[in-house]
């Protein structure tokens, strides 16, 4: 299979999870804060906020011909923090469930061999612009089918 196959998978996986926001299969980018935070703004349960994901190949291709090719992936993800509504839970439980996605889904739909799970690199809060959010960077090693 190909990157760009491995790249729909994982997208199509997390897509999949339920209330997860907006999702891009590539890092965004804007000129500008506004433009940007407008392209994570989604509407979950009659209320928008900021709730979303990017997929990046983060890692070199780690290929020497005599083991199956691994593809490295960043997921980050950006969720708007309201301490009334405790969504410090509800960040951890979309990351729960993104985990949950992938484990029931070891070979990505039949696209790669494999996968090693997701694994949480990074949870803390951060500043998305002039909003305060919640903030994750998980990472997936994906192996994919080579035939020679």
């Amino acid at each position: 299979m190909s990157e760009s196959a491995i790249r729909t998978a994982i997208y199509n996986v997390l897509s999949g999870v339920n209330s997860i926001g907006k999702v891009y299969d590539y890092e965004r980018w804007a000129k500008d804060w506004g433009t940007f935070i407008d392209l994570f703004k989604a509407t979950i349960n009659g209320k928008e906020h900021i709730r979303g994901w990017e997929i990046s190949r983060s890692g070199p291709v780690n290929d020497d011909g005599s083991t199956p090719r691994a593809h490295t992936y960043k997921i980050r993800g950006y969720m708007s923090i309201n301490d009334a509504d405790a969504t410090e839970k509800t960040f951890n439980a979309l990351i729960e469930a993104i985990a949950d996605a992938f484990r029931g889904d070891k070979t990505l739909g039949g696209v790669a061999l494999g996968h090693d799970f997701i694994q949480v690199d990074l949870i803390e809060p951060r500043m998305f612009g002039s909003v305060l959010c919640h903030y994750a960077e998980l990472s997936i090693i994906v192996y994919e089918h080579i035939y020679y």
